[in-house]
């Protein structure tokens, strides 16, 4: 129905195009969202998997502390590959060694005068501590790895 003098003579459809038009710049914001939305929980996952590699290595830290004494031999055994649940590792060596690696004696180190525990008293001669370093790499889902390196050291044992 055409009325003379208004305004809307021959616009039949325009309506129908702005919302169409309207309805493909919303569904492209939409499906731009959608994929930035999906992008940032995978990284925030591969986050995750980091840092629960992170703490595989330092637990591989913990159990070579645990193996530290003057003993050279059995300080610097390598740590093979242990699981954590089913989805975290750890062992001894860097990340791009191929396989477990053992510690490295560095040397001891003397603290002249040092008092093990109460009653024990003074010792002129000092005490030594025994020096080791010690990489651990932590290994998790989707490659996700950590590499700790730490200086531990057994000690004080009197001289």
């Amino acid at each position: 129905m055409r009325v003379l003098g208004s305004r809307w003579i021959g616009q039949s459809g325009s309506v129908l195009l702005l919302s169409l038009l309207a309805m493909v710049v919303l569904s492209l914001l939409g499906s731009a969202l959608l994929t930035m939305s999906g992008s940032e929980t995978f990284v925030s996952a591969r986050i995750v998997y980091r840092e629960g590699a992170f703490y595989a290595a330092e637990a591989g830290v913990h159990t070579g502390l645990d193996q530290l004494s003057m003993n050279m031999a059995t300080s610097t055994q390598a740590i093979p590959v242990t699981a954590i649940g089913d989805w975290y590792a750890y062992r001894s060596g860097r990340r791009a060694d191929p396989g477990p690696q053992p510690f490295q004696f560095m040397g001891t180190r003397p603290a002249t005068g040092y008092s093990a525990a109460v009653g024990t008293g003074y010792n002129p001669a000092g005490y030594v501590f025994f020096d080791y370093q010690m990489n651990v790499t932590g290994s998790g889902p989707r490659t996700a790895t950590r590499e700790v390196e730490a200086l531990g050291a057994y000690g004080p044992v009197p001289q």
